[in-house]
């Protein structure tokens, strides 16, 4: 299959929705590290179906890993990301416990609506009282594979956490792009097992590929320019408006 074969059944308005969404999704990821697959498969879910969306995502999220990986290298907390990832190993098998035996809609009602409140809370000045240990970074870690394992949504725990621990943006933002890297290769594997993972999906990432590098580009020199209050204060209203959006995908799904 070609390119112009695969988007011949797409109509301009769809064409258009993928694009902004891959550029908005492209924009978010270059700035703050997270928050690429929920933005790209909330836009795409709208003229596309969801399991498409989500394949392209994990391909895409690796894709742009690999291309910040130079900038962001130095600043990763290896520690901390291998912490969390072990944790996610142990949790995902229960998350998709939960996705075989429990609507996904209830489960992505209850992780945004959980990310919501907190995100707003630490908007309103909540902190945490003390540095977080080893325990409680692997705990995030298992919390974020049930999310992601259930939902596809767990990057935003790990984000929400980054952020209350106090950490440096650049810290966080290159501890957030190599977790994701590695807990999306596991992801991938996952959807090749299960035959989701095709032709297709390579194709729209070969296509899409240009539009992410623009968008990271151009998040990642607002980045720079950033303090740390405003990179706190704009992390903390993306992942409200990541919670919004997976309640409203929850409640009222497209298809």
């Amino acid at each position: 299959m070609s390119a112009i074969e695969l988007y011949s059944g797409f109509s301009p308005f769809a064409l258009t929705i993928m694009a902004a969404g891959l550029l908005l999704a492209s924009l978010a990821r270059g700035y703050s590290g997270f928050g690429f697959s929920a933005l790209l498969v909330a836009s795409w879910s709208l003229v596309t179906e969801p399991s498409r969306a989500v394949a392209l995502a994990l391909v895409m999220e690796v894709a742009a890993s690999t291309v910040q990986a130079y900038s962001v290298w130095q600043a990763i907390r290896w520690r901390r990301v291998w912490l969390l990832l072990g944790g996610a190993v142990m949790g995902m098998p229960f998350g998709v416990w939960l996705l075989a035996h429990l609507p996904a809609s209830l489960m992505k009602v209850g992780v945004a609506s959980f990310v919501l409140v907190l995100a707003v809370a630490l908007l309103a000045g909540f902190k945490l009282k003390r540095t977080a240990t080893s325990t409680d970074t692997t705990v995030v870690g298992v919390v974020s594979g049930v999310a992601n394992g259930a939902v596809a949504m767990g990057g935003l725990p790990v984000a929400l956490f980054l952020s209350a621990d106090g950490d440096s943006p650049a810290g966080i933002r290159a501890s957030l792009i190599a977790y994701f890297f590695l807990l999306d290769l596991i992801g991938l594997a996952f959807l090749a097992h299960e035959g989701i993972l095709g032709q297709e999906t390579f194709i729209h990432a070969i296509v899409a590929f240009p539009l992410l590098v623009t968008g990271i580009w151009f998040g990642a020199r607002h980045f720079f320019g950033a303090t740390a209050a405003s990179f706190r204060r704009t992390t903390l209203c993306l992942l409200v408006g990541l919670g919004l959006i997976g309640i409203g995908q929850a409640l009222f799904p497209v298809h």
